[in-house]
């Protein structure tokens, strides 16, 4: 049976050693924009990894495009979240020292906390100026530019584009992945991850070698979910890469890299770096062009994969967490901002959150108009 539906099966340690030894290896454009996003010492670390590997990398056009076109929006972002986390501070300390306010702290306790506030200070501004300073002298470019010198792929000519297009629509449509969660994406950005499919595709074929392609989009367009884990990548990809080159691909999330750095590389990559690369979620920042919808529900997990499931069905981005016990669950929903979709939304799920079994604790959203 593997031999007939080897997508379906893990490679064995003998083939991932193999991969690790001779396959080039291809990261995401996700996958490079979060080095802007960890800590500093977790960036340096996984860059070093990188460099360690300079000779069997290879970037991808498209990556390296949309890596170019978001780099200073992603640096200007992270100045804005330690302004804001700032800002926070600043109004939980000043609440503090207010005597005339509950809760009422011991002034002990009361000064100790207050003293922090010249080491935050102090602290934030340094960071912002890195910040600042990474838009004139940015350091994580400088040794990317290093690693993927004469490593990139070709841009895609204009006949490669409107045929690649073609296909996409086509199959978007029968939901083939992968990008087909990009359906609603503006034209321009729709086919980016069919298009740097294509390339690592044709770069396989092209020198009939083997790929480990790490990638940091958690869609269901890339990865095979069941009940809310990720068992592996899409066995179509998996397939059609095995017989368009005739090579093996082999996914790995950021983490998973890390960690398997370890193993092949002999790195020694701490658990505390690769905790915070499991860990980190990019908070999305909402536009003009999108709403937010939080929900807190009360439900059985199997009720919450059903709706999730109808909900991504829809074609809505939906991103899920559960506590401990299953049993709390927090769903957070994108919406594009047009004109009736809100209520169309909530008449089709929202009222009729009954019929899952699931009871609705809290709602919540965020507007283009509530944002600060």
């Amino acid at each position: 049976m593997k031999k007939v539906f080897q997508e379906y099966f893990p490679l064995d340690d003998q083939v991932l050693s193999e991969l690790w030894k001779d396959a080039i290896f291809v990261f995401d454009t996700s996958v490079l924009l979060n080095l802007y996003r960890y800590s500093q010492n977790t960036s340096n670390e996984f860059i070093d990894i990188i460099t360690m590997l300079k000779e069997r990398t290879w970037l991808p056009f498209q990556v390296g495009l949309e890596f170019n076109k978001n780099r200073l929006n992603v640096i200007s972002d992270q100045k804005k979240n330690y302004l804001d986390f700032e800002k926070k501070i600043h109004l939980l300390i000043e609440e503090i020292e207010n005597q005339n306010r509950n809760p009422f702290f011991s002034k002990a306790l009361t000064e100790r906390i207050v003293s922090i506030k010249k080491d935050l200070n102090i602290e934030i501004e340094q960071r912002i100026k890195e910040y600042d300073d990474s838009l004139k002298i940015d350091l994580v470019l400088d040794k990317l530019n290093l690693v993927f010198e004469d490593k990139i792929g070709n841009e895609l000519s204009s006949e490669e584009i409107n045929k690649f297009q073609k296909e996409g629509e086509r199959r978007y449509k029968n939901k083939i992945p992968p990008g087909y969660c990009d359906l609603k994406k503006p034209e321009n950005e729709r086919y980016g991850d069919f298009f740097l499919w294509q390339e690592i595709i044709k770069k396989s074929k092209d020198e009939t070698i083997d790929v480990i392609f790490v990638l940091d989009d958690r869609k269901e367009d890339w990865w095979f979910e069941h009940q809310g884990k990720t068992i592996s990548p899409r066995p179509e990809l998996l397939k059609e890469f095995r017989l368009e080159t005739k090579k093996n691909i082999h996914f790995y999330k950021p983490f998973q890299f890390l960690e398997y750095s370890n193993k092949y590389l002999e790195s020694k990559i701490g658990e505390d770096v690769i905790q915070e690369v499991k860990n980190y979620e990019h908070i999305i920042r909402i536009d003009k062009k999108f709403i937010q919808i939080y929900l807190t529900l009360q439900g059985d997990i199997k009720d919450i994969h059903l709706l999730t499931n109808d909900i991504k069905n829809t074609g809505y981005n939906i991103l899920t967490e559960s506590d401990k016990n299953e049993t709390t669950h927090f769903l957070n929903i994108t919406l594009p901002n047009i004109p009736d979709l809100e209520r169309r939304f909530n008449s089709k799920f929202i009222s009729k959150l009954s019929e899952y079994k699931i009871k609705l604790i809290e709602i919540n959203k965020t507007t283009p108009t509530s944002q600060s």
